[in-house]
């Protein structure tokens, strides 16, 4: 049987973030071109006249509402426990209820082929509607570097050390087997192991042994804009971090998100009266965009297979050429856009915070396999043996 719709776009947000998803509707209606069928908007408390502004800023495509209160989050939870205390849980302390509102599609997938979540604190750069096409699989999602547990604290089952999916984007395909019954596990796994958007998902994936296309750093990428050349999104996580609410992330971004920003406001929606709440943070992407990092974690990423190993020299080789070229493009793009030029790392509020990771078993290989070439005609390639040894101990330890 045919379905009414294709392509969907689910959105999610609390009353006072109207303004953003307002803003990405705004965005995706022009950067997709006409490939979005359906908006489906899970909010809490929208006023009617944002209701009307989102139809309105949508251009042709449907739109649908659904409500997403706190209340609505606890009767889900209540069939699986008489605990209500997960609400008071560490988890909603640093966001709300409408983290679940990710999970929505798998109740919708009987209108909608196919129905691509985005965290509210997106813009897209290009156009998405690749995901829309992919076929074999139940989702798509990109799987980070954090582990199941301690992501989802109460769980020491099979999968503890399999790493996560993140949830800032995910696509739901209607080749899931019995949506709706993935729905209740989600809140039933919630019950039992407690509250994280990342770790239910990624355990209902890895229990019901779904196959899942894995997501490039394209499609998730940093407002770090050097990390982020020929993304197709750009993701403004974090608190202090938004497009609206941060005032480097502004500087390097705020041209393009305001140009959404007032269409949607042109179209009836609510503004945004907070100002900047922050100069400037994440330095750890900063870090992690250095050349040691990016060689240490190539190092960690490919030992582990012979073939990995075989073609180690030619990925770092790789890796190299690549940052000088993107040195050389940066010092270009700064003398016409100016605004694009990162300060200091120190200028950081979190910069003390993030040495650490020079620390971190990634940077330290990298460091010394940098320092290895160097000093190549004094044994330094005989020293970095012993060297990737002690930093092998020093994590076991």
């Amino acid at each position: 049987m045919k379905k009414p719709y294709k392509n969907g776009i689910l959105l999610a947000a609390t009353s006072n973030s109207a303004f953003a998803i307002g803003t990405m509707v705004a965005n995706i209606a022009e950067v997709m071109g006409g490939e979005v069928d359906i908006f489906y908007i899970v909010h809490d408390g929208f006023t009617q006249g944002e209701l009307e502004a989102f139809a309105r800023v949508a251009g042709g495509a449907k739109v649908k509402f659904i409500s997403f209160t706190k209340d609505d989050f606890a009767k889900r939870l209540k069939p699986h426990t008489n605990n209500q205390n997960i609400l008071n849980s560490p988890f909603f302390s640093r966001w709300t209820h409408m983290a679940y509102g990710m999970f929505e599609p798998l109740l919708l997938l009987d209108e909608c082929e196919c129905i691509v979540y985005l965290d509210f604190d997106i813009m897209l750069l290009k156009g998405i509607g690749e995901l829309f096409r992919l076929k074999g699989y139940h989702f798509s999602a990109h799987r980070g570097k954090s582990l199941l547990n301690p992501t989802l604290m109460g769980y020491n089952g099979e999968f503890k050390d399999c790493r996560v999916y993140r949830s800032g984007i995910v696509a739901y395909y209607d080749t899931i087997p019995n949506p709706k019954e993935c729905y209740n596990q989600i809140y039933n796994y919630s019950a039992k192991y407690g509250a994280n958007d990342q770790g239910v998902l990624s355990l209902l994936i890895l229990d019901n042994k779904f196959k899942v296309k894995n997501l490039g750093y394209e499609y998730t990428s940093s407002t770090f804009w050097r990390k982020s050349i020929g993304a197709s999104i750009i993701h403004a996580w974090g608190r202090d971090g938004r497009f609206w609410n941060n005032e480097l992330v502004y500087q390097f971004w705020g041209e393009i998100w305001d140009k959404y920003y007032q269409k949607w406001l042109k179209c009836g929606g609510s503004e945004y009266k907070g100002g900047f709440i922050c100069k400037a943070n994440y330095a750890i992407e900063r870090i992690r965009y250095h050349l040691a990092y990016k060689l240490g974690y190539a190092m960690i990423e490919n030992h582990t297979t012979i073939f990995g190993k075989i073609k180690l020299p030619f990925i770092l080789l790789a890796i190299v050429l690549k940052h000088r070229g993107q040195k050389i493009e940066y010092r270009k793009i700064i003398q016409t856009k100016p605004n694009l030029k990162v300060p200091p790392i120190e200028h950081y509020e979190d910069y003390r915070s993030a040495l650490a990771e020079k620390q971190s078993t990634p940077y330290r290989l990298g460091q010394a396999l940098i320092k290895a070439t160097k000093t190549w005609y004094k044994g330094g390639l005989i020293k970095l043996y012993f060297e990737i040894n002690e930093i092998k101990r020093d994590k076991k330890r």
